[in-house]
């Protein structure tokens, strides 16, 4: 019988020596898993998923920093910088990004292999299916945020590329060499596939699943595929099971005092906890809550992103305007975004994502007025109702899935635009999008197929794997 270290649960997964799954436990740091039961709260024990995240908030449109930020800012790092303006070796002492993904794969892939082993005691069996479905989903989840950071698009020209690690097991002589971007792409959906088998019953907290979840994660890779039936399917099935957004007219709204970040105006969803549950109590719009950090407390929008959002949109309080002040900024002390803590934005799909992925998957298919009463369902729910104001309904299906895509970028600027960026430059239908930055008078250009849109592995993960693990061509 294997034993699992709690302290495990915070250790790099390709940074374990090659013993540590076979120590005999002590009665403080460990404990013996015999049943499903234990699998179960272990995943309850996880509370939120937290990863590190440089590239979905530096490396696309919506980020920009101004040159007086870079200038005067203490808060801006060598690594946030290298992500801002694409390049592809980034000066790091650890790539926590790909770590975090790769850290919340062994759970997942302990139970899975001890459950095929015949190695827990079940006398549930619905317990044991929900187990079962759970391990693929998380495994189906952080496999594809890693691979829609460190993968070039899965297109029919770069299927052969590199794709990501596909750790399938808690062996740790399991290789570590990457997957082609079709395997890569193939095994997540299998895994995907495989949690849709099982029933899930009601969630035990926000960040534990249930087959909503499941849909949802569908959604969004197909989404990301290019696949719109089987993305619009998936999003129906996860509203089917939960559409109840937070309403931000009564939910979000400025504090009358300051707090001990600096003098500034903020929302009240900046002044709740991120280490415990009162912000996932806010946000139950969430299908799996999941959140990331830059860890340096500096998101920085661009002014496109800010030009995009009505003056009555209740998302204009998660602007903090004059932030970059109290990093010793004085020439242009800028804005930054938060609605969560600073530097904290929600990674996993949500309720209103699904509305938007339902109504892009509408559009494309000439169902124009079905898609923007989609877009509605969101936009009800970031007014106030005196200030409420339908869009005009488009007149093409090319402006309609533009219309979309904004949408988009005000709900959730710093999660999925990244994302949408690489599928939108393999898209027939829309508009490519160029990346400009100007950095102390250089201008870098990221074109739509530039290769640059695979960030880099950080070499200590390359170095720990002895080399199996490659990094990416440019």
């Amino acid at each position: 019988m294997r034993n699992i270290y709690i302290a495990l649960l915070s250790i790099l997964t390709f940074g374990c020596s090659e013993d540590f799954l076979d120590k005999s436990p002590s009665v403080s740091n460990s404990v013996e898993i015999t049943s499903v039961d234990d699998i179960d709260k272990l995943f309850n024990g996880i509370n939120i998923p937290f990863t590190d995240d440089q590239v979905n908030i530096w490396c696309t449109d919506n980020a920009y920093v101004p040159q007086a930020v870079l200038d005067e800012s203490f808060t801006i790092t060598d690594e946030q910088l290298a992500h801002y303006t694409f390049e592809t070796d980034v000066d790091r002492t650890r790539d926590g990004q790909w770590s975090g993904y790769y850290r919340y794969l062994l759970l997942p892939n302990l139970a899975l292999d001890q459950i095929a082993g015949g190695e827990l005691i079940s006398e549930d069996p619905v317990l044991l299916a929900e187990t079962i479905a759970e391990a693929h989903f998380r495994r189906a989840f952080h496999l594809f945020q890693a691979a829609v950071v460190y993968s070039l698009y899965p297109n029919d020209s770069n299927l052969n590329e590199m794709g990501v690690v596909l750790k399938q097991t808690s062996s740790i002589t399991e290789s570590l060499a990457r997957a082609t971007v079709k395997e890569t792409f193939d095994f997540i959906k299998a895994d995907i596939e495989e949690a849709l088998k099982h029933p899930i019953a009601l969630k035990q907290s926000p960040f534990r699943t249930d087959k909503p979840s499941v849909h949802a994660l569908a959604a969004r890779v197909y989404l990301y595929l290019g696949e719109y039936e089987k993305a619009k399917t998936h999003a129906d099935a996860a509203l089917n099971g939960y559409n109840a957004m937070v309403d931000y007219a009564t939910s979000i709204y400025e504090l009358p005092y300051s707090l001990w970040y600096g003098p500034f105006t903020y929302p009240n969803s900046v002044e709740l906890r991120t280490w415990d549950i009162s912000i996932p109590e806010l946000y139950t719009d969430e299908y799996f809550y999941v959140e990331s950090s830059n860890g340096n407390w500096n998101t920085s929008p661009s002014q496109e992103l800010l030009d995009l959002y009505d003056p009555n949109d209740i998302r204009n309080m998660f602007f903090i305007d004059g932030w970059f002040s109290r990093s010793g900024v004085t020439t242009n002390t800028w804005t930054s975004y938060m609605d969560l803590g600073p530097g904290t934005s929600l990674a996993g799909p949500g309720v209103a994502e699904m509305y938007l992925t339902r109504a892009e998957c509408k559009a494309r298919d000439n169902d124009i007025t079905g898609a923007m009463a989609d877009v509605e369902m969101v936009r009800v729910n970031r007014f106030k109702p005196a200030d409420y104001v339908a869009l005009p309904i488009p007149s093409t299906v090319k402006e309609t899935v533009e219309e979309i895509i904004d949408e988009r970028r005000r709900e959730d600027p710093f999660e999925y635009r990244f994302m949408d960026i690489k599928r939108l430059n393999n898209d027939d239908l829309t508009d490519s999008i160029i990346l400009t930055r100007v950095v102390n008078g250089e201008t870098v250009t990221i074109q739509p197929d530039d290769r640059r849109y695979a960030r880099p592995i950080g070499n200590e993960i390359i170095l720990l794997s002895k080399g199996e693990t490659v990094q990416n061509k440019y």
